[in-house]
């Protein structure tokens, strides 16, 4: 790191002694490199050099892996320290976990006189912990009259969406009369992380300039809100105009909207789209176009994206793992997280997930059971409720019922509807009526508005003979007003959607239909097989 660099070869010029110093600095990659460099400047006097100085102090606060300390130390041994140094260690601070000692900084700067600049206050609203000191800082934002200023204002919409004062963004918001596209899209984004989708489309509805950022946040707002099918028809939206770029961030959230609905030609018209660009596939993007292919029931496709994918990190992996389990494909599940501990990568919660979902799908108990002990004792991971879950369906599905209760009994965590709604189906399945009956009643209380719990313990009931135990659930489900979930089934043509729904005369092509299944039905009938029962 040294090369070159020598108390012999110190010209008199101080730009040409620092240069290479400066050259070699920049190159640094590691904090490591930069102490020695460092090391280096003070035996070399360069430090009385403020530039140079200002430039370590940089490196310390701002490196991906900062030293705060060293930082410090540096900021402390400058006689008379610029805005750019308190900028520098302002922004540091609001990087790490002590972000209220940038807020410290800023006090003390402004007690020896020293006015901030336009960059100040984007780096003190970042180090802002809670509302009153976001409070304070807006207020010394009007004193000194950047509250005009974009940047500031876009950081004031976003901190206060993340510390919980979503109105006091949206009155910064519309209070402000210099607002580029970034305080539209913080603004965006702030409703859809508290669920106001709507509000947040009327937003979007509103900006005169979109770019690929907010386009991204509208359409994530969708899926994160889990109302895929306006992301879809939103994304439709955005291909149609053809002059915005459709960044990674944006097609991986179409893709999860995708792979919840089963619109695969929608999927298949990204997947084609990121071929084109004829790049390397990333790793989040590839890892949500393998997601979306098992989702939608095509493997073959997920495998060979999973293949495609020239650094593979625990989440794809894990990925994977899950889609060969959803599709049925148990063991080759098993072989695959097998490979993935063969490569040296290490399995997450995720990973087990998907494990033991695969056991569960392929009845593999005594593996299944294998797998949940050795999470933590030789992986280090600490089983969730999740985890729990599957366990207890595999067990309950297996007949072990008696086993699944004492496992839900020793649980570290309360049991959710979840974990007893999975018993309860085993008893169902395996005619274990009496802890069925029990389980059922318990699960009623613990969902009382969840009518598949109703459902199931009338099934028990039914199962039972006990005619009367099946009015009176029907009964208390009536009483307690608890509205029944219709199943609905969803088919795609020529790219759209078709959602049906139990009892619904809603479709717009509900003449239609029942004509065609009248002419099924006439068809039947004249051919002897019997009729098609049509209700509506």
């Amino acid at each position: 790191m040294s090369r070159g660099i020598s108390r012999r070869s110190i010209p008199a010029n101080p730009a040409i002694t620092t240069y290479p110093f400066l050259s070699l600095l920049e190159k640094s990659s590691t904090v490591k490199e930069v102490k020695q460099l460092h090391a280096h400047a003070i035996a070399l006097g360069l430090v009385r050099y403020t530039y140079v100085t200002s430039r370590i102090l940089a490196i310390y606060a701002l490196h991906p892996n900062p030293d705060i300390r060293s930082a410090l130390l540096v900021f402390d041994r400058i006689p008379e320290p610029t805005i750019f140094n308190w900028n520098t260690m302002i922004k540091g601070y609001s990087r790490t976990p002590q972000s209220e000692k940038g807020l410290l900084l800023y006090s003390h700067m402004r007690r020896r006189g020293l006015a901030p600049n336009m960059h100040t206050f984007p780096f003190a609203i970042k180090a802002c912990a809670c509302l009153s000191s976001l409070s304070q800082i807006h207020g010394q934002i009007v004193k000194f009259g950047f509250d005009l200023d974009v940047f500031v204002t876009s950081s004031l919409v976003r901190c206060y969406s993340h510390l919980g004062g979503l109105e006091f963004a949206s009155q910064v918001f519309d209070e402000s009369s210099n607002r580029n596209i970034v305080c539209w899209t913080s603004l965006i984004s702030a409703h859809c992380a508290y669920g106001l989708v709507d509000r947040a489309r009327e937003v979007f509805d509103r900006m005169t300039e979109r770019n690929d950022v907010s386009w991204s946040a509208m359409i994530t707002g969708y899926v994160q809100n889990e109302r895929p099918e306006e992301a879809i028809e939103l994304f439709r939206e955005l291909k149609a105009r053809g002059s915005v770029k459709l960044n990674d961030s944006l097609l991986v959230s179409v893709l999860n909207a995708c792979a919840g609905l089963g619109a695969l030609e929608e999927g298949r018209w990204i997947h084609d789209y990121i071929d084109r660009r004829e790049t390397p596939y990333g790793l989040e993007l590839g890892t949500a176009l393998l997601d979306f292919y098992s989702k939608c029931g095509f493997i073959d496709s997920a495998k060979e994206v999973f293949c495609k994918l020239a650094c593979k990190d625990v989440t794809a992996w894990s990925a994977m793992v899950m889609g060969l389990a959803l599709n049925g494909l148990s063991h080759s599940a098993i072989e695959t997280f097998s490979e993935m501990l063969r490569c040296k990568v290490m399995p997450n919660a995720i990973t087990f997930v998907g494990v033991l979902t695969a056991c569960n799908h392929g009845g593999l108990v005594d593996e299944g059971w294998a797998y949940f002990e050795d999470m933590s004792r030789v992986y280090g991971v600490s089983p969730t409720i999740e985890h729990y879950g599957c366990v207890v369906d595999l067990l309950s599905r297996a007949g072990r019922t008696a086993v699944a209760e004492r496992l839900i009994q020793c649980m570290p965590m309360e049991p959710d509807g979840v974990i007893w709604g999975a018993l309860l189906n085993g008893c169902l399945m395996r005619g274990h009526a009496e802890l069925g009956e029990r389980v059922g009643r318990h699960v009623i209380e613990l969902e009382p508005q969840h009518c598949g719990r109703y459902v199931g313990l009338a099934n028990v009931y039914a199962s039972m003979g006990r005619w009367e135990g099946v009015v009176k659930v029907r009964q208390a489900m009536r009483d307690r007003g608890v509205a029944t979930t219709p199943g609905w089934s969803l088919i795609e043509i020529n790219g759209v959607g078709h959602r049906f729904l139990a009892d619904d005369n809603g479709h717009p092509q509900q003449e239609e239909i029942y004509r065609m299944l009248g002419d099924l039905n006439m068809e039947l009938v004249s051919s002897g097989n019997g009729a098609v029962i049509i209700d509506g």
